[in-house]
């Protein structure tokens, strides 16, 4: 069964803003932050080592999930203040339905020299 969402451990609003505790647990050894335009799709690919957590912070995407091994398929559709987990053998494709700021947590850095990227493309028909 394909793993999804984790909701945020934290929040606290009051007369000086908002906080959110974003996520409470994993070994992160990167943390990404990006902007896509609306159309963009990332991924297409898998890691056979690397565990994401990839949360929305403004925006829209949906996220299309196949698991390698059983091709069991899932979207799930993000927007402000939702994460997914994109778990080892999990294909992910991220496409943005309008401009979309993230950030994306990483149990292990990209290292050119050591690829754990595998090409899968997922249809958007899937």
């Amino acid at each position: 069964m394909l793993k999804t969402f984790a909701p945020a451990q934290f929040e606290r609003v009051d007369e000086r803003g908002r906080f959110v505790e974003i996520i409470a647990e994993g070994n992160w050894q990167a943390v990404i932050h990006g902007q896509m335009k609306a159309g963009a799709v990332m991924g297409n690919h898998y890691h056979a080592a690397t565990r994401i957590y990839f949360y929305v912070t403004h925006g829209l995407a949906d996220v299309d999930l196949v698991s390698v091994g059983s091709r069991e398929k899932r979207r799930v559709t993000l927007g402000e203040g939702k994460g997914v987990y994109l778990e080892t053998n999990t294909s992910h494709a991220i496409r943005f339905r309008e401009p979309t700021e993230f950030i994306l947590l990483k149990s292990r850095p990209f290292d050119p020299s050591d690829s754990d990227t595998f090409p899968y493309v997922i249809d958007e028909e899937d």
